[in-house]
């Protein structure tokens, strides 16, 4: 029994024996690639492909984060410009980036899609969607041209072929999607027929600017498509082979203040110089008082006295003989109603007895418009004041 186990166990070992030979040499261990979906740092970073490219070829990209290090790029180096710039490139910034350009700088940029580019407009490039409506074209030829992209999405597009100058390699590169139409300067070379180009290249003192339709050609999703990584290489090794090279894509937006003191740096100033004041102004300070000087109080007759003066500076005689006068007749009708039915010269001849004067100054003084100087004025109501007290 055991004897039969020993050889039943050294028969398994020799057929295992035999099937691993056999399998060793029938069948070997390989190598397969395979293609996976985009990971969470190829979605947020659409250029990842490209930093990692240029990194093992030896020349690191670095990304420019803050609009401000455009301001500060080093002499002889290479800056990628992504579009949708417009908030951080003004006409300031854009005339500053062509002055690093003419310093021996080398820029790689794209237009922007509405046409409103400052940075492109001073080379006299413009740029649109090809569209009908957009480019202008007349309105007999939409329908052909309507036609003719319903062809060309039925078709996988056929590349653009190209030389750089001075090379024999041909490159392929994706269609155009915009037209770039160029007046002054004009560029050095194109890629492209008619209005439309993929890439137009422009000197600008000692340095170069090359402007192509888009950087999706180097994004993650078709850097790898035709010619494109190849192309990339091509341009930097032979207008900017040693110096630094920047990426300035999604740039962070200015906060409020930085765009302040960028942008409006006088008026904060100016601002802050004027509250400085205002405070100064307001707060109170400390330090022995001064005593103030109290204004001479007058008497009551010295205000009677300008009251007076006043009113015959503004020729009030008659007026104030006039309330004299009312004020002895409602005296009078009060205490002699009897002679407020009386004929005008009996009244006055009555009234002259009880005053003791004499009437010509009674009718004076009772008869509206007679006082006509100061000294009939005076007359007049020392009359009507003997009058008020006899009556």
């Amino acid at each position: 029994m055991t004897r039969k186990i020993v050889w039943s166990l050294v028969a398994v070992a020799v057929l295992a024996t035999l099937v691993s030979l056999w399998f060793l040499q029938n069948f070997e261990q390989v190598m397969v690639p395979t293609r996976e979906g985009p990971q969470k740092e190829a979605l947020r970073n659409p250029y990842l492909a490209l930093e990692r490219l240029l990194a093992e070829l030896g020349r690191p990209l670095e990304r420019v984060q803050s609009p401000r290090q455009l301001d500060a790029l080093p002499a002889n180096g290479v800056l990628i410009l992504d579009s949708n710039r417009r908030r951080n490139v003004d006409p300031a910034r854009a005339e500053r980036l062509l002055d690093w350009v003419n310093r021996g700088g080398y820029l790689i940029t794209v237009p922007e899609s509405d046409g409103n580019d400052p940075l492109l407009t001073k080379l006299g490039l413009t740029s649109c969607r090809i569209e009908p409506k957009q480019c202008g074209l007349a309105e007999d030829d939409e329908d052909e041209d309507e036609e003719d992209a319903d062809e060309a999405l039925e078709r996988d597009p056929e590349p653009v072929e190209f030389s750089l100058p001075d090379s024999t390699i041909r490159y392929r590169y994706r269609q155009p999607e915009e037209e770039m139409l160029s007046s002054s300067p004009e560029p050095v070379w194109q890629v492209g027929s008619g209005k439309t180009h993929s890439l137009s290249h422009y000197t600008w003192g000692r340095g170069q600017i090359t402007v192509v339709d888009g950087l999706q050609a180097f994004s993650n999703w078709q850097i790898d498509d035709f010619d494109h990584a190849e192309l990339i290489w091509a341009l930097l090794q032979k207008y900017q082979p040693q110096g630094k090279l920047y990426l300035a894509s999604r740039m962070e937006v200015p906060t409020l203040w930085q765009w302040l003191i960028e942008s409006a740096w006088m008026a904060l100033i100016s601002g802050a110089l004027l509250i400085g004041l205002w405070l100064w102004w307001i707060v109170p300070r400390f330090g022995g008082t001064l005593a103030v000087a109290t204004s001479e109080r007058r008497d009551l007759l010295a205000h009677l006295a300008a009251i007076g003066r006043s009113v015959w500076r503004e020729g009030g005689l008659a007026h104030w003989l006039n309330v004299v006068r009312q004020a002895v007749h409602k005296r009078l009708a009060l205490r002699h109603p009897h002679l407020r039915q009386m004929e005008t010269d009996r009244q006055y001849a009555q009234l002259a007895k009880m005053a003791a004067c004499p009437e010509k100054d009674i009718r004076t003084a009772l008869t509206p418009g007679q006082a006509r100087t100061p000294a009939e004025f005076t007359k007049a109501m020392q009359t009507l004041q003997s009058l008020d007290q006899h009556l």
